[in-house]
């Protein structure tokens, strides 16, 4: 009996022991599985994941762009791009910012009506690029030409959380004009640094210029000349700027397209180049302060957003042309050479839609590393928004592509997260209004 009492004691552990290895395998083999969570649009989002935001003038001929997205502190979603007014000599494009309730909702308490804008009749306001400050105030730069003489200047604005002028920083920026009069000015590109410092990088006459400025737009005299630097590359002259970022330690990080740029199909080659904190090449990067990089044999492309990652690495999105053209992605280290544990050998090409066209325009990062593209999908004719989801390495996950107007273009500028996790994507789409040529703003909202 005793005998007896043992093996069904055995027996009853190893049938335990088999059970438990055989949940931990399941377990492992669960854990193991992608987890893919489709993209929705959210429905707590104007009752369909998707707004549109116009800026009506009495022509049937008007339209908007939204460009970048911000989410506020206080769960305001802010969004800004490009529009036209009508004027004697015709449209003519200025700055305009929409906010909008968490609901999808224009909120009065911005600006007029939950909109601000900036247009002239007698020039162009060109956008080129904004940033949101941690207390929700905003900083944007333009090219404005004036008419009919075509003299070219920048203008910088800054606008309190709420939608208002900061006058006192208006009365203070100086950005140009110079010793060479600037009546060709360019902006290039906008930054701030950690301690509140403006970086302004402006082209004229062939020639690059950065600007320092305070943080109450006031000349940074410890810079350059009167704050002023001018900036020249030897090895070659770049003609397509993509992004400056101005990294934690002083350094500037930029980034853009090796010449001759042959738009559409883009260029063969893209660079970095990185300047220490006082504007020397920083010859610890690359090879003195440069980073050439080919997009591949036989390759054009376009880099389309750069940016820094937490732990230093630099992400870039964009798309590259064969046959059609494809989502192209690529991560590099601090150093400047190719981050190996992404992609292959650092590149990730996702075809999205054979024969057809996909571009990434932006991405965003969220906490666990996963990356999100936002961008184009379709014939060049009639795209739609493209969403992704890749992992940390570069692994695609997920996406998704939708229109505004049924049978109408549409594409995607700009992404960002929610700390809830949701997906605020903004861009332009055909007017739902169908005797209006023009496009609007389309903002979008998903979960997943």
């Amino acid at each position: 009996m005793e005998v007896e009492t043992a093996i069904t004691t055995r027996r009853s552990r190893l049938r335990s022991a088999i059970t438990k290895s055989i949940t931990i395998s399941l377990l492992n083999f669960v854990w193991l599985l992608p987890v893919h969570a489709a993209f929705n649009l959210d429905p707590t989002f104007n009752g369909s994941g998707k707004v549109t935001v116009s800026f009506p003038d009495s022509s049937t001929t008007y339209r908007s762009q939204a460009f970048r997205v911000f989410l506020q502190p206080n769960n305001r979603i802010l969004v800004v791009g490009s529009f036209s007014n009508i004027s004697p000599d015709g449209q003519l494009p200025g700055v305009a910012w929409a906010g909008l309730t968490p609901s999808g909702a224009l909120d009065s308490g911005f600006g007029s009506g939950g909109t601000h804008t900036d247009w002239r009749s007698d020039a162009r306001t060109n956008f080129t690029d904004a940033l949101m400050y941690a207390d929700g105030s905003t900083l944007r730069i333009a090219q404005v030409s004036r008419l009919p003489v075509g003299s070219s200047t920048v203008q910088t604005v800054r606008l309190t959380a709420n939608g208002g002028v900061d006058n006192v920083f208006a009365s203070n920026v100086s950005i140009g004009p110079c010793c060479f009069g600037f009546f060709t000015a360019r902006p290039v590109q906008i930054a701030v640094r950690s301690d509140g410092k403006i970086l302004a990088l402006v082209t004229d006459e062939g020639g690059y210029f950065l600007y320092r400025l305070n943080s109450d737009g006031t000349r940074d005299t410890t810079f350059g000349a009167n704050g002023v630097l001018r900036i020249g590359f030897n090895k070659f002259s770049p003609t397509n700027f993509i992004e400056m970022i101005a990294m934690n330690d002083g350094k500037i990080l930029l980034v853009g397209h090796v010449p001759p740029f042959d738009s559409p199909t883009g260029s063969s080659e893209f660079f970095f180049a990185r300047l220490t904190e006082t504007g020397n090449w920083d010859k610890t990067f690359g090879r003195s302060g440069f980073v050439r990089v080919a997009f591949g044999s036989g390759l054009t492309g376009t880099v389309r957003k750069a940016l820094l990652q937490a732990d230093g690495n630099i992400l870039l999105c964009g798309n590259v042309v064969s046959s059609d053209t494809d989502v192209w992605m690529a991560r590099f280290r601090p150093n400047g050479r190719r981050d190996t544990t992404f992609g292959s050998d650092g590149v990730v090409v996702n075809d999205f839609a054979p024969g057809a066209t996909d571009i990434a325009n932006s991405i965003a990062i969220s906490p666990d590393g996963k990356i999100r593209i936002a961008g184009e999908i379709g014939s060049e004719t009639t795209p739609s928004f493209l969403v992704a989801r890749f992992s940390a390495t570069g692994a695609f996950e997920e996406q998704t592509s939708f229109s505004f107007t049924a049978g109408q273009n549409a594409g995607a500028s700009d992404v960002t997260l929610q700390p809830d996790g949701k997906l605020l994507v903004v861009g332009y789409t055909q007017n739902p209004n169908m005797s209006i040529t023009g496009s609007v703003f389309a903002v979008a909202r998903l979960t997943e």
